[in-house]
């Protein structure tokens, strides 16, 4: 009697922790998907951000190829894919001149573009400061008497944009419970200003 207790014992302890198992399962599942796509969501943010400064870098010093600096960047992004699932935008804000025109333009030859993704640039003329912040825009302004110039003579701003898109299904499944279906991906962006 007492072996055929401790093999019932056995029988229902091998059962709750089949039950428990299966419980469990798939909030382990759910919690290894997040943590993979939230390692690649951080991955690709730094990659942008690196690619970013990296261009601001590149027009500081010159480079007045367009093309170039678009083509450097766009393999500095690897392994994403700038140019199907990005853009990046290169724009050059001359100061200001004179006193008849004493506020900060952006100089459109020198305003370069390149990627599928349909993101708009933060920089533009119909943008309060052109997308400056106030303190920069100040800088460019031209100054009268005593100066008679500005702070500084130009600033480059370079944009990058990226869809992520997870690679695991959870994303996709809490976006449609929680918001609204169609979810794409999340456009993530870096700026930076030389």
């Amino acid at each position: 009697m007492f072996q055929r207790i401790t093999l019932q014992a056995r029988r229902s302890a091998s059962g709750i922790a089949a039950l428990e198992l299966a419980l469990i399962l798939p909030i382990l599942a759910v919690m290894v998907f997040w943590i993979i796509d939230f390692g690649r969501l951080v991955y690709a943010r730094m990659i942008i951000t690196n690619v970013s400064r990296e261009g601001g870098s590149l027009v500081s010093r010159g480079i007045s190829s367009g093309d170039t600096i678009l083509t450097l960047l766009q393999a500095s992004g690897r392994p994403l894919d700038l140019n199907a699932s990005g853009r990046i935008y290169a724009t050059r804000i001359a100061a200001g001149t004179s006193l008849g025109n004493p506020n900060p333009t952006i100089d459109n030859t020198r305003r370069w573009s390149r990627g599928s993704l349909g993101v708009s640039s933060s920089i533009g003329s119909g943008i309060s400061l052109l997308g400056l912040p106030q303190s920069l825009y100040d800088h460019l302004r031209f100054r009268g008497a005593p100066q008679n110039t500005s702070d500084i003579s130009e600033v480059w701003v370079v944009e990058v944009y990226f869809l992520y898109r997870p690679m695991t299904p959870l994303p996709d499944m809490i976006e449609n419970l929680i918001v609204t279906p169609g979810y794409d991906g999340r456009v993530l962006g870096s700026r930076a200003l030389f």
